[in-house]
């Protein structure tokens, strides 16, 4: 009996302790807000008032990460395309086409920075000669003296292509001519299948340019360093070398077929200053309603021969025209028979009747002397004017880019002012000179 009546309280104990907890555990459980349960605000834009506190918390670190993630892709997107902005697409930018054939931005930039220190070397090393041959000159050496004149005229010449426009202007034109070397030496080699010999550089002749422009560097400067600071490679240098073999290999190509006695052409020509007022002196003609002596006198530019009827004498190759003489001396040209109206290499028109041809005829001795120099010129000048050849407008802003022109050398240097040894100033020195240029 007593021990029943002391386990009551105990079990009374434990029943009590259960039900104290449980309260404790409820009361803990509410003591917080429950971020479960839908509080009835909207997340965004009255959207989301169905959402707990927990979702629209899952959802806004969700948005933060994917804003800064576009942001992050767009940052990356533009500095990606800038890269690739400035260089891939700005240098392959075309600055001349040639027949459908274009030459971008970096072929220019790098071909001007062969050209430019090809100039800089010849100069610097003209001028260290003048300065051997000056000492020479005041001990009273009058050879050293004579040679010391032809060598400050020649450096006169060099140092006034020593420019921003006449280098640009000097690259831009051999590139535009490469086209057409190009094109006309396939033309050759049709006619000539030998010619392809002498026209084409060989791989030993690009080596020895090669290495002779790499040893022309004056003592202070070097090949790498230009290599390094113009962004060039070996290969874009040997590029350059054949550009120069090829205009060498024609020029000397087109003077050996400049000769003495040689087939010339005998004929007449009105030349006027318009496409349209030589369709109508050549409508006149063909129609008969004018004579050549009247059209010539009345109409032609042509001082020499607008008196004589247009009668422009003798034609040898090389030696005229080059436009006129394309067609004059075409394969199945015949006497007596009109031109079309032909746009002449001095950007006038003319009217063209070939009277005579005599297969071997004399040329005067100075003049294939001139046209044997000339001869490249001279057969540039016919391909240039040639309607068949489609050559567009340089980019001038693109020639004059601060990211095209050369770092070495400085196209801004100073170049002496020269005297040659009689004492006279010359007359082709850059001014603001008198000091030898270090470097570039």
């Amino acid at each position: 009996m007593s021990n029943q009546t002391l386990n009551k309280p105990t079990a009374t104990k434990r029943g009590r302790s259960k039900t104290t907890a449980r309260a404790q555990t409820y009361r803990r459980q509410t003591a917080h807000p429950v971020e479960g349960i839908r509080d009835g605000n909207p997340l965004i834009f009255g959207w989301g008032g169905h959402l707990s506190k927990n979702q629209k918390q899952r959802i806004q670190k969700r948005a933060a990460y994917s804003f800064f993630a576009v942001v992050l892709v767009a940052i990356l997107a533009v500095f990606t395309f800038g890269v690739v902005q400035q260089n891939f697409i700005i240098p392959n930018q075309t600055i001349v086409s040639i027949n459908s054939t274009n030459i971008t931005q970096d072929t220019y930039r790098k071909y001007l920075a062969y050209v430019s220190q090809d100039l800089w070397n010849t100069i610097q090393r003209d001028l260290k000669q003048k300065t051997a041959l000056d000492t020479k000159v005041k001990n009273g050496d009058k050879e050293a003296s004579t040679q010391s004149n032809i060598l400050v005229t020649q450096l006169q010449s060099e140092e006034s292509g020593y420019s921003q426009s006449q280098l640009t202007q000097t690259a831009m034109d051999n590139l535009v001519e490469n086209q057409l070397i190009l094109a006309g030496i396939k033309q050759i080699e049709k006619t000539d299948p030998a010619a392809s010999a002498k026209l084409q550089p060989t791989a030993q002749a690009i080596q020895q340019r090669f290495d002779a422009f790499k040893k022309a560097f004056p003592a202070n400067e070097s090949y790498a360093d230009f290599l390094s600071k113009d962004n060039l490679s070996d290969a874009d240098v040997r590029a350059a070398v054949t550009i120069a073999l090829l205009r060498d290999n024609l020029q000397q190509y087109l003077s050996d077929h400049l000769v003495s006695p040689t087939r010339q052409a005998h004929y007449r020509k009105i030349q006027v200053s318009t496409a349209d007022a030589a369709a109508k002196v050549l409508s006149q003609l063909t129609k008969g309603t004018a004579t050549w002596d009247q059209l010539a006198k009345q109409d032609s530019l042509d001082t020499d021969s607008k008196n004589v009827g247009g009668d422009a004498g003798w034609l040898a190759p090389g030696t005229g025209d080059a436009a006129i003489e394309d067609w004059i001396f075409a394969s199945n040209r015949q006497v007596n028979v009109l031109s079309p109206v032909i746009k002449d290499a001095s950007g006038t028109f003319d009217v063209v009747e070939v009277l005579a041809f005599d297969p071997s005829r004399p040329v005067d001795a100075s003049l294939l002397s001139a046209a044997k120099t000339n001869a490249l010129t001279h057969w540039l000048s016919g391909r240039r004017a040639d309607p068949a050849n489609k050559i567009s407008t340089p980019n001038s802003d693109m020639m004059t880019a601060g990211r095209n022109m050369p770092t070495l050398p400085d196209l801004n240097a100073t170049l002496p002012s020269l005297t040659p040894p009689n004492g006279l100033p010359s007359q082709g020195g850059m001014p603001g000179g008198g000091i030898l240029p270090t470097g570039p």
